[in-house]
């Protein structure tokens, strides 16, 4: 489960039973980039494109990266970096933009941890564009419930349809959350009773 605090913890077996999560920083720019670029020219379709055009993918994935750089996560097996991730506002729901695990580090079911926690976290929708020949991603959204809803050249874009009995539970939470930051921030004491379950 995730802790409640600014750094968050993802159960995992084996070891002290938990990935620490952080939110990413302005430092952790290039090394976002890497891993983004990682997945963008290992699809067979970018990697045949034309320099210039390639160019033009770096820079606009550089500069996403520096606009959204808080809303990044980095992903750590004690004090050892294995994943990054992303999740973002999208149409009626939320879009996994990037799930990325250390190349050495693959294989160890991070990726499957990462995902299941983004699952259990949120109530809305589920989305990810991921390129078709990308069988091993594919492979964990499906067997998560992801479907294929749209399809272009060269990508998918999968749809969760996130549908589990906790959802109003995460949704009291969730506000409650932003209703204590506000009452924090504006110096009001309030009391919300909320009844879960």
């Amino acid at each position: 489960m995730f802790k409640e605090c600014g750094k968050y913890a993802i159960n995992k077996s084996g070891g002290n039973g938990m990935y620490r999560e952080e939110k990413a920083e302005l430092k952790d720019v290039d090394l976002i980039l890497d891993f983004k670029l990682d997945v963008v020219f290992n699809s067979k379709e970018v990697a045949s494109m034309e320099r210039n055009e390639m160019e033009k993918i770096v820079n606009y994935i550089e500069e996403e990266i520096r606009e959204n750089i808080d809303k990044y996560n980095l992903v750590y097996d004690d004090d050892t970096l294995v994943a990054a991730y992303l999740v973002d506002d999208y149409a009626d729901g939320k879009m996994i933009d990037l799930i990325y695990v250390v190349l050495d580090k693959r294989q160890n079911g991070i990726g499957n941890y990462i995902l299941s926690n983004i699952i259990e976290r949120n109530f809305q929708k589920l989305y990810a564009w991921i390129y078709k020949e990308n069988e091993i991603i594919m492979h964990m959204l499906k067997k998560n419930n992801f479907i294929i809803e749209e399809e272009s050249d060269f990508k998918f874009l999968m749809k969760c349809e996130n549908d589990k009995k906790e959802n109003n539970d995460i949704k009291i939470k969730l506000f409650k959350e932003e209703v204590d930051k506000l009452a924090k921030k504006y110096e009001i004491n309030y009391k919300l009773e909320c009844k879960m379950g």
